[in-house]
């Protein structure tokens, strides 16, 4: 019986045909590359999070090793490599996401039938790419650089992110704070707005969308920012109301024509009261006589947050 299933194993059309799964690597790898760059994760239960993430890896692994002598595999292992460094340098930081696939990568890439002249060549330009691309991110990282930021894609720093959340009435959209160099009587903290509708849910992972998020609110005394959906599209802060929904639909007019863009943004560095030179006891005197906006004020420090 072992001596059949021994047989099959070692028939060519089963190792090409299982090669085929291999395939899956690039793939899965390319796939967590886009979720670290468009996406913040938060995982829901860490340890099993993790040990799936190592099954799937260990599962290609495998795959790759039995087929290590197929065309199909030993083009997969010259080519992932590079979907793991640009996952290194995406995810720069979190290393549970970014060893397991480099370790997958570098057991398959050696144990591949490759021509061992053509593997040592390749090998050596992999090696010099991950250690000198790695130099150079540091290097831009000390500048404040980061892949979205270079790209002039977001300006999101995911590692100054709070996770408490505030959402729309329908749930439709999400205000997110970053907060700069937290517990400083002067950090400085930006408000974003999301949309929930691209957001992810994987086993034990919640993927939020923060890729094309829309800045409402740069404050260095968010003690005083008062904020409060008044309905489903429009959100009252730091002393006005935005509509949302407009607010992204002139994004991304903007993305889909660049030349139309104002050479002039009003840059909201300074919270309402600071803007104007009006202290908050003042504000709250003038602003309770609109009907409208009376309704949603509370006492400063206090938000809608859960």
């Amino acid at each position: 019986m072992m001596d059949k299933i021994l047989d099959i194993l070692r028939n060519k059309w089963i190792k090409r045909a299982v090669s085929l799964l291999s395939l899956g690597l690039p793939l899965f790898v390319a796939y967590i590359d886009w979720l670290a760059f468009a996406y913040y994760l938060e995982p829901v239960n860490n340890v099993p999070l993790f040990l799936l993430y190592i099954l799937v890896n260990f599962v290609f692994a495998g795959i790759m090793f039995y087929t290590r002598q197929q065309f199909i595999t030993k083009l997969v292992v010259c080519v992932t490599p590079i979907l793991a460094f640009v996952l290194l340098i995406i995810a720069f930081g979190q290393w549970y996401l970014i060893v397991p696939p480099i370790v997958t990568c570098l057991f398959t890439f050696l144990a591949a039938g490759l021509n061992e002249t053509f593997k040592t060549i390749l090998g050596t330009v992999y090696l010099l790419m991950f250690v000198v691309g790695t130099l150079v991110y540091l290097t831009m990282l000390h500048f404040n650089l980061t892949v979205r930021t270079f790209l002039q894609i977001s300006e999101c720093d995911i590692t100054k992110r709070s996770e408490n959340y505030s959402y729309s009435p329908d749930g439709s959209y999400r205000i997110v704070m970053y907060v700069d160099d937290a517990g400083n009587e002067r950090s400085l903290t930006t408000y974003y707005i999301e949309k929930t509708e691209d957001d992810i849910k994987l086993p034990y992972l919640n993927c939020y969308k923060h890729l094309y998020s829309q800045k409402v609110l740069v404050t260095m005394d968010q003690s005083s920012v008062v904020y409060k959906w008044l309905n489903n599209n429009e959100l009252y802060i730091d002393g006005r109301a935005k509509n949302i929904k407009e607010l992204f639909a002139q994004a991304e007019e903007l993305r889909e024509n660049p030349e139309e863009e104002e050479e002039e943004t009003d840059a909201e560095v300074l919270t309402y009261y600071e803007s104007h030179d009006v202290g908050i006891e003042e504000y709250y005197g003038t602003a309770a006589t609109t009907p409208a906006v009376a309704e949603v004020i509370e006492p400063a420090g206090e938000s809608d947050f859960e």
